[in-house]
């Protein structure tokens, strides 16, 4: 019971995986990665997996042996009159000549052994779609589901209808089943029902053809359908796939183990120089309070020098001013920015005024700015000068009186 749910639940994932627009992509992306693959490389790496199918003869009873394994060749016939322990034991030397391992077994049963149908179903039920078709066999065919072994695939999706064309083969149990029983007693183990594929010279002239598949040089196909139910299929697993698969798995896993290690070497060496930045960021932020600290200090041991210097000067730009204008000349406004001393006031004659300054020790470069005006109140020209301090002579004089 729990292996039919267990079943139950795979097959609707498959069904919904093949719903979904996946296949197609990983069918794609598949190609493409194989294109960039050289073919003896590709062949080397992963060989396709040998089959041997049986085919039933062109004399009743008879069953051609095929071997799948790059190409298709005749390797013996098992007639119908030979014995079948005698079979059994050129079966077995067949199955281990293979040195890749062991082959899928496929019987291939003649196109007329088989019914084909093409049938419409709703796109609703893809998710279950081979119980649909079992519960719904008796309807498509003469035969009641218990009857038959079936298998089918989807030709097409129409979304617009929602419907599925869906190709259907259908096996009667009854007409195999001396087949199977032949094959029990030879002790082969089947692993797929598939029927012949009709060939190209049978489509184009059907008397090319002997009614089995077979083309006029005695050559087939099939076409990929697997008849046997599920619960009847025995586990197939290809060696030479399964070795190569855990080779891959190995390498996988080393090289996670060398990523993963050059990880850890690296973490470790980030952690240790981390750890040694960290040591010399705190002996940099030592050394820089330090020089913080000096330049305070060199800041405080200066600021009264520097005040004192500036206060000289202008103490002498005040003196200066002072002596320079005359009894008859005053200020009404002085402003000093900089290097630059613009004095405002009333005087009489006051052309004087740039002369005074120019010659002296302490301005240069002294103007008018703007006209000169008459004040109407007191009748005295008001005028604007602007100079240019000369702070070393300024500073020089300062000194000298420091000393």
């Amino acid at each position: 019971m729990i292996q039919e749910t267990i079943n139950d639940w795979k097959r609707q994932l498959r069904a919904r995986y093949q719903a979904s627009p996946l296949p197609e992509f990983m069918s794609w992306w598949g190609k493409e990665l194989g294109d960039l693959i050289p073919a003896h490389f590709k062949q080397r790496l992963m060989p396709p997996a040998p089959s041997l199918w049986l085919v039933p003869g062109v004399e009743s009873g008879d069953l051609e042996i095929w071997q799948e394994q790059n190409g298709l060749s005749q390797v013996d016939v098992f007639k119908a009159s030979e014995d079948a322990s005698l079979l059994k034991n050129r079966w077995q030397g067949l199955i281990d000549g293979f040195d890749q391992g062991k082959p899928r077994v496929i019987l291939c049963l003649s196109p007329d052994a088989i019914l084909e149908r093409q049938i419409d179903l709703p796109a609703a039920v893809e998710s279950n779609l081979r119980q649909s078709i079992q519960y719904q066999i008796d309807q498509f065919t003469p035969f009641d589901p218990s009857t038959v072994y079936f298998d089918h695939r989807i030709l097409e999706r129409d979304l617009k209808s929602g419907r599925l064309s869906v190709d259907l083969r259908v096996l009667p149990i009854q007409s195999v089943v001396d087949w199977t029983d032949r094959l029990e007693a030879i002790g082969v183990r089947v692993h797929m029902i598939d029927r012949l594929a009709e060939s190209e010279a049978a489509s184009e002239a059907e008397s090319e053809s002997d009614g089995q598949g077979r083309g006029e040089d005695g050559h087939f196909n099939r076409e990929g359908f697997n008849l046997l139910p599920e619960a009847k299929r025995p586990e197939y697993v290809y060696a030479r796939a399964q070795l190569n698969w855990r080779l891959a798995g190995l390498a996988v896993l080393a090289l996670v183990v060398v990523m993963t290690s050059s990880v850890y070497l690296r973490e470790r060496s980030v952690a240790r120089l981390e750890f040694q930045v960290n040591g010399l960021r705190a002996e940099a932020q030592a050394v820089m309070a330090l020089q913080r600290e000096l330049s305070d200090a060199l800041d405080a041991a200066n600021f009264l020098a520097q005040k004192r210097a500036e206060r000289a000067v202008m103490v002498h730009v005040l003196d200066e001013v002072t002596r320079l204008l005359p009894a008859r000349m005053w200020l009404q406004q002085m402003q000093v920015r900089g290097e630059e001393i613009t004095m405002m006031g009333y005087a009489e004659g006051s052309q004087r005024l740039i002369e005074l300054i120019n010659n002296s020790y302490l301005f240069e470069d002294a103007a008018f700015r703007g006209r000169v005006t008459i004040d109407p109140d007191t009748d005295q020209e008001r005028f604007t000068v602007q100079a240019v301090i000369d702070r070393r002579a300024g500073n020089a004089v300062a000194a000298a009186e420091g000393e």
